[in-house]
């Protein structure tokens, strides 16, 4: 069964509601140091790398090998609860069928 790509919009859609993110919209700060501490600056990062491995991997419809695997899984933990019918529920159901797609060829 062949997945669509998820539309670009769809997906910075999605990045930027991740809860994970943070947000700090309102807030006023002299510079980026009185908002972020290296463990937030950590945090973010990791957030940031993992948004874009599970852009790539929905833009391809596959995942190529192990480590877009572990993001693959991390992303589909942190969406398991999404309501279905709604943009991170589809996430979840595309990532799930890439997911298993990638473990069935590697059973095989």
């Amino acid at each position: 069964m062949s997945k669509k790509p998820i539309p670009k919009d769809t997906l910075k859609s999605n990045i930027a509601n991740a809860p994970d993110l943070g947000a700090c919209e309102g807030l006023m700060f002299s510079n980026i140091f009185d908002v972020v501490d290296k463990d937030k600056a950590i945090s973010l990062k990791e957030s940031s790398d993992l948004c874009i491995g599970v852009r790539d991997i929905l833009t391809a419809c596959q995942i190529s090998n192990a480590a877009e695997h572990k993001l693959a899984l991390k992303r589909i933990e942190q969406l398991w609860n999404a309501k279905p019918d709604t943009e991170l529920g589809n996430e979840l159901d595309n990532l799930v069928d890439i997911v298993c797609q990638y473990e069935e060829q590697l059973l095989s």
